[in-house]
């Protein structure tokens, strides 16, 4: 740039600095502009944080009424070293945040995430449960303190806004949460652990997707043959998982005493020392066996495996319409 030219852009550049009004600005960028950076950070920074490509996962985050949970699948089924990521990430995050710690959310978002502190504070009062799911993992959470499930949802709604899931905000019913709600803790017999609080959110979300799930039942001579699949990955492995943690809990003689129980379940407990129980899991599902040399037993096993079977059918309303039945509780309708 030669001397004479410089000076004439000098001058325009003064001129226009002079005629500009008092006060003014150089341009700014727009919110719009703000929020996209910001999110394009948090994709490189969680990738840092989570070992993953966030951008060929989907992230999802959902709200229950005794806490929620943290789903990551990959979008493409031969994504092998993604689907390892995620699934170590996220059993990793469960050991973390039980220990209070939350260093991994805060650099994914470059800042102390909403809830955080509480959480760690009251470590000792939440539940995390990390489980494998055919495209990913799930990190649920539970809790029965309400200081703690007010922390978790404020965590957990940050992380729809800043991950931009498009995930609805709205606390989503719990089987433990619509329980505990107008009778109380006491009212509620058996063991009633952050264990069973979670299988209860499970029993839940079965209810909830009941029209996807298809269910067989044969009565044998010594005792029942139950088929339940779905052709929904997710439910189905729900269902193996439910089912599997159920038929341990009678193996054990572990009654958690939830309002649905019947009498027939309950007898199943009791006698469960006289059952005799193998699982097959499907391609899509699980089969269950259950034979018995007690007759009683054997009946019990045979209309147990019918309510379940009603359960699939009817769904909430079944949930409902036992809990009145088998210990005159109410249950308020889903909203």
């Amino acid at each position: 740039m030669t001397p004479r030219f410089r000076n004439v852009v000098v001058v325009a550049a003064a001129a226009a600095w002079l005629s500009a009004p008092a006060g003014a600005q150089p341009p700014q960028q727009g919110p719009e502009h703000d929020h996209d950076a910001h999110h394009r950070d948090t994709l490189t920074h969680g990738a840092q944080a989570m070992g993953f490509d966030q951008e060929r996962t989907d992230h999802h985050f959902l709200l229950s009424a005794d806490g929620g949970a943290i789903d990551v699948t990959v979008k493409e089924n031969s994504d092998a070293a993604d689907l390892g990521a995620v699934r170590q990430h996220l059993h990793e995050i469960a050991g973390l945040f039980k220990a209070g710690e939350f260093g991994k959310p805060a650099l994914t978002h470059g800042q102390q995430v909403p809830g955080t502190v509480d959480m760690a504070r009251l470590k000792d009062r939440i539940t995390y449960r990390y489980d494998e799911t055919p495209a990913g993992g799930r990190v649920r959470i539970v809790t029965g303190n309400a200081e703690a499930l007010a922390a978790v949802h404020a965590f957990l709604r940050f992380q729809i806004e800043d991950h931009q899931t498009g995930d609805s905000a709205v606390v989503q019913g719990s089987a433990s949460g619509q329980m505990m709600h107008g009778m109380g803790r006491g009212m509620m017999s058996g063991r009633h652990d952050a264990a069973t609080m979670t299988e209860m959110g499970d029993i839940h979300a079965l209810f909830m997707s009941h029209d996807r799930i298809t269910r067989t039942v044969t009565n044998l001579p010594d005792g029942v043959r139950t088929v339940t699949e779905s052709a929904d990955p997710r439910v189905a492995q729900l269902l193996k998982d439910h089912v599997t943690q159920m038929g341990q809990r009678v193996d054990a003689g572990d009654d958690p005493g939830l309002p649905i129980e019947s009498p027939a379940l309950r007898l199943i407990y009791r006698n469960h020392a006289q059952i005799h129980t193998t699982f097959e899991p499907t391609t899509t599902g699980i089969a269950v066996v259950q034979t018995s040399s007690d007759a009683e037993t054997v009946a019990a096993l045979q209309q147990h495996a019918s309510e379940v079977t009603d359960f699939v059918n009817n769904g909430m309303a079944a949930m409902r319409a036992a809990m009145m039945k088998n210990g005159g509780m109410t249950m308020p309708k889903p909203m």
